[in-house]
């Protein structure tokens, strides 16, 4: 996914018909702190961190209530139906998160 921002931020207010879900989920974690986060958890889940990072974040589901059980399976189906886009969506981020 090609941008012309670097910035989260910007990057986030872009269109993105097949990481929708996955970015309502970013953005309802950040409400909360790295070892409780549900965007985290989906990372662990979809198996990004340990493919990326070499090891699960160690994130717990005690993160969940009902809002997040719902952002959560709403990217869960999205990352089903659209693997791939949706893996590079969350490449994209992670690069503008280390700019």
């Amino acid at each position: 996914m090609e941008t012309a921002t670097r910035d989260v931020w910007g990057f986030l207010e872009l269109p993105n018909p097949h990481a929708q879900a996955a970015a309502d989920l970013y953005r309802w974690g950040l409400n909360f702190d790295n070892g409780k986060n549900p965007f985290v958890l989906f990372l662990d889940l979809i198996g990004w961190t340990e493919e990326t990072w070499g090891q699960r974040s160690g994130t717990s589901p005690d993160c969940l209530g009902f809002m997040e059980c719902d952002y959560l399976g709403d990217a869960l189906k999205e990352y089903a139906n659209r693997p791939h886009e949706v893996t590079s969506w969350i490449d994209a981020l992670m690069e503008c998160e280390n700019v």
